[in-house]
């Protein structure tokens, strides 16, 4: 519940003053589990589901009075938490494999494309999930 209560909380907080000043960009970090059924994943499934859903809402709520609210959802990251998936080469392969691209996120990217959505995206562009995960939410390969 920490991954959704903290989103709801920054959205809350932050999300006033942004109005205030009357414009805002806020982008929350989701996952691939947030919309795809994956196994062992329902804890981490429901509180990043419900972030979806809240950027959804929110934006839907605050997009007329200035607010820019999105979300990123990285797939499997080359990070410290991945580690144990990402332990052999052997797994890593396997791994890269279940993605359309064949290849695993680096962590740089996934805070690119926050940095973007906060500075140099579209100021029409509100209420979406960008997946940064090699084509595996929208593509079968």
């Amino acid at each position: 519940t920490t991954n959704l209560t903290s989103a709801f909380l920054a959205l809350s907080i932050a999300g006033k003053a942004m109005l205030r000043q009357g414009s805002g960009r806020m982008v929350f970090s989701s996952s691939v589990a947030g919309s795809l059924g994956l196994v062992n994943h329902e804890a981490i499934a429901a509180a990043k589901g419900g972030i979806e859903a809240m950027v959804r809402s929110s934006a839907a709520t605050y997009a007329r009075r200035g607010l820019r609210i999105n979300a990123v959802a990285p797939g499997l990251t080359d990070t410290k938490m991945a580690s144990k998936i990402l332990s052999s080469d052997a797994m890593r392969e396997t791994a890269a494999q279940k993605i359309p691209t064949q290849r695993i996120n680096k962590k740089e990217e996934a805070a690119s494309a926050m940095h973007w959505l906060l500075t140099d995206a579209p100021d029409n562009l509100t209420g979406q999930v960008l997946h940064l995960d090699g084509g595996m939410a929208n593509v079968l390969a």
